[in-house]
């Protein structure tokens, strides 16, 4: 038998306010990276808030490399 995956799945979508505290950066280090052509654009906006596809900030982080 194969073992189960575990059902705790990771979260995917982060507001500029969780990408800060998840990366250990400052908001004026997400504004100058949102400022650049290659950063991923939110995927959602909900009530005034971006939500940022983490998996795609991932990918430009490891360009930035």
């Amino acid at each position: 038998m194969s073992k189960r995956s575990s059902n705790k799945s990771e979260q995917v979508w982060y507001t500029g306010h969780q990408l800060c505290k998840l990366l250990g950066i400052e908001r004026t280090t997400l504004w100058r990276w949102k400022k650049h052509r290659f950063f991923p654009e939110a995927d959602i906006t909900i009530v005034g808030q971006d939500r940022y596809d983490i998996r795609k900030v991932k990918v430009f982080l490891q360009s930035k490399l």
